[in-house]
């Protein structure tokens, strides 16, 4: 079996984003609609998506950025306002199209510490399992059914991410229930 090799193209970190289709993103917009009634809303369109960020990710993110030299202007993404009226950003998204952590000349400047979303490019988890983004040029080489055994490392992360959404959600959930 082959294994996924990243070629270091640098096109998961130059175009990142954008890549919803009118009704992809009407879609999405209405499911977090449904989330709202739990205080969890939306900051951004989805048009605007990018890098997905944990508050922790987001952190390191500003601290590796300052030691760097980098400009990096992370933007809110989902927020949940609770029933005092206090807004809590719990996820936050890259904020550009371009990741300021990559270089030409070196790749990504901060590969050891890249957030999880990063760790499991090209691979997401969906509601049928594990997917390929069309983003990566080497894709092309492999089948749907090739994409566990190929791709390990990849799973793990985009199934370490979808956890951590699915406990995002039951946190918020359970929250507002209590």
């Amino acid at each position: 079996m082959k294994k996924f090799i990243c070629k270091r193209c640098g096109r998961c970190c130059t175009d990142i984003g954008g890549r919803f289709s009118e009704d992809e993103s009407r879609r999405i917009e209405r499911a977090f609609q449904t989330l709202e009634k739990y205080g969890l809303y939306l900051a951004i369109p989805p048009e605007k998506f990018s890098i997905p960020l944990s508050p922790e990710e987001k952190t390191l993110m500003e601290k590796l950025s300052r030691e760097k030299g980098v400009n990096f202007n992370p933007v809110p993404k989902l927020i949940l306002v609770n029933r005092e009226g206090i807004v809590k950003v719990i996820e936050w998204d890259l904020g550009s199209r371009r990741c300021p952590f990559y270089s030409e000349e070196k790749g990504c400047i901060i590969y050891r510490y890249r957030p999880l979303a990063c760790k499991s490019f090209p691979v997401i988890m969906g509601a049928d399992g594990f997917k390929l983004l069309d983003l990566c040029p080497e894709i092309k080489n492999f089948s749907p059914d090739e994409i566990e055994m190929a791709f390990e490392n990849e799973c793990l992360h985009a199934r370490k991410f979808s956890e951590r959404v699915e406990s995002i959600k039951k946190r918020i959930i359970e929250g507002q229930k209590n």
